[in-house]
């Protein structure tokens, strides 16, 4: 059986690259570009452009460079979404990138994931223009008020993950519903404790900012005691690291340490644990660690982790995915969107409250 011409093989490269959305936020390599990236001649890369263009598939702009071919986008119609989160290693992150994904392979949605180091990125710029609509996970660095503007803008299509922006007219899903945060202090408090301290080893960002907020005015009402312990980490740090030099400090001088410890994000809690563990404390019966933000990661640490766990938002983007497919531009129904059910796992980190002579 004869070989395959070798041009063959670079035009199903470069049409699965277009199928999958890789020339969605940038232009397409003209064909000295291509040879370099696939390793091959340049007039093999030329050829296969060339059949690309005999299949309709690429099309050549007036000052000669490559372009998707009108038919072949028609044929393809699919909506193209972005999502631009921090340029950092997260489980959390991936997790919701993986989420969305899969809810848009269901809305047979074109998705790509763009990593964002600050919010003067050219990569934030060119996934705003470049889709026709973005989700956003902020990171923990302050936002400029042209970017903010421009994300607010009628102009686009925007919508926020895991942040309430609602203020400024953004459509925003929130993970973690007020009423379900409280579900985690309530089993808290029905394991008999009456101080829960706060750990927060994350940047502040609105949401951050919202859980501390909710944590405070819930001890109020309930009468509890507990002390915040604040130490966020730089943008873009080792959260995990940072958290654990925090509490090994607070255990060493002894800063009572005791009861329940509530943190804000998962490797908050992580670096809290090993602390507390190295310093021969016993997790889930000296004292009792959990999360408001748990990963599925969680059950399956040793101890498991108590916290809410993610919810399903693959149903919460069926309404967005409809809206940026949509030709109008209003957002249409409550700007804020929340699951439905809280999702409380309880694991081995937390314990009942030991009775203190």
């Amino acid at each position: 059986m004869p070989r395959r011409p070798i041009f063959t093989d670079v035009m199903d490269v470069l049409e699965r690259r277009i199928l999958e959305g890789d020339y969605m936020l940038k232009d397409l390599p003209g064909e000295r570009k291509l040879a370099e990236e696939v390793g091959v001649s340049y007039m093999t890369a030329r050829k296969a452009v060339l059949g690309l263009i005999e299949k309709n598939v690429l099309t050549r702009k007036d000052n000669g460079a490559l372009a998707i071919h009108p038919r072949y986008h028609a044929k393809q119609s699919r909506c193209q979404v972005a999502l631009l989160s921090p340029a950092y290693p997260s489980a959390h992150f991936m997790h919701c990138r993986l989420a969305i994904s899969r809810s848009a392979e269901k809305h047979d949605v074109q998705f790509r994931p763009v990593e964002y180091m600050h919010w003067y990125d050219p990569a934030v710029k060119e996934a705003l223009q470049g889709s026709d609509g973005l989700l956003v996970i902020p990171s923990t660095e302050p936002m400029p008020p042209q970017v903010l503007k421009e994300f607010a803008s009628h102009d686009h299509k925007v919508v926020f993950l895991d942040d309430d922006m609602t203020d400024h007219g953004i459509p925003s899903i929130r993970l973690f519903a007020r009423d379900h945060i409280s579900t985690l202090f309530e089993h808290l408090w029905e394991l008999g404790h009456r101080t829960l301290h706060c750990l927060n080893a994350q940047g502040h960002n609105p949401e951050i900012d919202r859980r501390i907020s909710h944590w405070q005015t819930w001890l109020e009402e309930k009468g509890g005691n507990g002390k915040l312990w604040d130490t966020p980490a730089p943008p873009y740090d080792d959260v995990i690291s940072h958290a654990y030099q925090t509490m090994r400090q607070l255990v060493a001088q002894r800063n009572e340490i005791q009861d329940a410890i509530v943190c804000t994000t998962q490797p908050a809690a992580l670096g809290a644990i090993r602390a507390c563990y190295e310093q021969g404390l016993r997790i889930g019966e000296d004292v009792s660690i959990c999360t408001i933000n748990n990963e599925p990661t969680g059950r399956y640490f040793c101890p498991t982790l108590t916290g809410l766990e993610m919810p399903d938002i693959e149903d919460l983007m069926t309404h967005c995915f409809a809206w940026f497919a949509a030709d109008h531009s209003a957002w249409k129904g409550p700007l804020r969107i929340v699951p439905e059910h809280a999702r409380l796992f309880k694991g081995e980190s937390t314990g009942h409250a030991r009775v203190h002579a």
